[in-house]
């Protein structure tokens, strides 16, 4: 998490760097770029609030006698010897 944090803020302050870059030079490409970085620090955030909701739903304990937690999740496909897939 702080490792994160950290790589967010640094792109953020990257971000508003190209900024500053792009007023004072007056160049639309350095402001691109400045929307650009600002998008995948966004991004970052995005991703770990994803992947948070996701893991922690998957490291929940699940008793299955006393039914206690998610069910553990089960596919229920079988292969065809010839590779064709058959769905019950």
């Amino acid at each position: 998490m702080t490792i994160l944090l950290l790589l967010v803020i640094g792109l953020v302050l990257w971000s508003v760097r190209l900024l500053q870059g792009a007023y004072k030079l007056r160049d639309f490409s350095l402001l691109l770029a400045s929307g650009l970085v600002a998008v995948s620090a966004g991004g970052v955030i995005f991703v770990y609030s994803l992947m948070n909701g996701c893991v922690g739903y998957l490291s929940q304990n699940y008793n299955a006698q006393t039914g206690d937690g998610p069910p553990p999740m089960v596919l229920d496909i079988a292969f065809e010897p010839q590779g064709q897939v058959f769905i019950p």
